[in-house]
C-alpha cells in the first residue's frame, strides 16, 4: 500500500487554521472535488464524528464516509473510512506551531480496489499526492488572503 504525505507552512495561528480545516461547511473551498458534505453529529467534530462526502473524480462520483479515530483540538485528527466507502483509506492531519505560523501535514494511506486499483502507479501517485498538495496550498491561499488572520498582523 502506498502512503502519501504533504506538508505546508501557513502564516496564520494554529487555532485559525484548525478551525477553518475542520469546518464541514468550508471543506469544499479547499477540496474542490467535494460536491456534498455532511457530518454526524452536527457541531464541532470530535473522536467518533462521522463525515460523509460525495466527490467527483475523472467524471465519476464517489461516496466516502470517514470516522474520526482520534481528535486532539488544534493538534491532530486521525480518521478511517467505513465499509460503505468507495475508497478505503486511513489518514491523519496534524497542526503544529511554526515560527511563521502553522505547519500542517496531511497523510493518507488508500487501500485501492475496483476502478482505482487499475490506475497506473504514476497516475495514482499524481492523484493522491497531488491532491493533498493542492488542497494544502488552497488552505494556505485562503487563510493568508485574510490579513487579519496572519501571524504578526
Amino acid at each position: 500500500m502506498a502512503k502519501y504525505e504533504q506538508t505546508v507552512i501557513i502564516e496564520c495561528p494554529v487555532e485559525d487554521v484548525f478551525a477553518y480545516m475542520t469546518d464541514i461547511d468550508r471543506e469544499a473551498e479547499w477540496q474542490p472535488a467535494i460536491r456534498e458534505a455532511s457530518q454526524k453529529p452536527e457541531g464541532s467534530p470530535r473522536e467518533g464524528t462521522v463525515r460523509r462526502y460525495v466527490s467527483e473524480f475523472m467524471g465519476r462520483r464517489f461516496t466516502n464516509v470517514y470516522r474520526n479515530t482520534a481528535f486532539e483540538p488544534n493538534r491532530r485528527i486521525a480518521y478511517e473510512s467505513t465499509p460503505e466507502s468507495d475508497v478505503q483509506a486511513t489518514g491523519e492531519i496534524e497542526w503544529e506551531s511554526a515560527t511563521t505560523g502553522t505547519r500542517v501535514t496531511m497523510r493518507v494511506e488508500p487501500r485501492l480496489s475496483g476502478f482505482m486499483r487499475l490506475l497506473p502507479a504514476a497516475l495514482r501517485d499524481q492523484v493522491f499526492g497531488g491532491e493533498l498538495r493542492s488542497a494544502l496550498l488552497r488552505v494556505k491561499e485562503k487563510m493568508e488572503a485574510q490579513p487579519s488572520r496572519r501571524v504578526g498582523q
